[in-house]
């Protein structure tokens, strides 16, 4: 699935990778925040992706359902608008 936007203060947008015919019950979600840190999450079912996608407030969804119920791995970090490297957690 290509990078698809979301209308939130803190996620810039993210990308599902489905899972594969191996194992057909969750994938990994890649998520970008608005500071440009990217954290991938693992064993994401396809609806929680989806639903990220289609809710209104996709930054609520974030931490209410995915943020902490995932294996999480940071890819990279983010910068401030100073040019630092953001330390902040969301």
């Amino acid at each position: 699935m290509p990078w698809r936007a979301l209308q939130s203060r803190h996620l810039l947008r993210a990308d599902y990778d489905p899972p594969s015919p191996d194992n057909d019950t969750s994938g990994v979600l890649t998520i970008q925040f608005v500071n440009g840190a990217l954290h991938r999450y693992y064993g994401v079912p396809q609806t929680t992706a989806d639903t990220l996608f289609q809710v209104s407030s996709p930054g609520t969804y974030f931490h209410d359902k995915i943020r902490g119920q995932y294996p999480e791995q940071k890819v990279s970090s983010g910068v401030t608008r100073s040019g630092r490297t953001s330390r902040r957690r969301y």
